[in-house]
């Protein structure tokens, strides 16, 4: 029996669906992963806010900035607000030069996501 933790948890907090990643770098698999159960989680009435929690991720792959992009389409075609948390500097800088930074909401925790 593994000690290793799930590569993504979900946790529901009132209106919010918060996706903790566990990775240090998002693969295709942990994406596929990652949406999968955002979609099941958020996809229940009463939900407004998706927080997805970086804090452990060092490394995005291009795949990855464009499954943030879907993803974050598809909780605005539910009505939800979609906020990336915790995310290291290192990914922030690449949210700045893809000027991602414009279209995905970048928070500095999941407590001031879920405020």
């Amino acid at each position: 029996m593994s000690n290793t933790p799930a590569p993504v948890v979900i946790e529901k907090n009132g209106t919010a669906v918060v996706a903790h990643v566990n990775v240090r770098s998002l693969d295709e698999a942990d994406l596929k992963l990652l949406g999968q159960l955002i979609d099941r989680s958020a996809g229940e009435a009463g939900v407004s806010l998706v927080v997805i929690d970086l804090s452990g991720v060092q490394m995005l792959p291009s795949l990855g900035l464009g499954a943030l992009v879907q993803l974050s389409n598809k909780c605005k075609a539910r009505g939800q607000t979609l906020k990336l948390a915790a995310t290291p500097q290192s990914i922030r800088k690449v949210f700045a030069i893809t000027r991602l930074d414009r279209v995905l909401e970048l928070v500095d925790s999941v407590e001031a996501a879920t405020r």
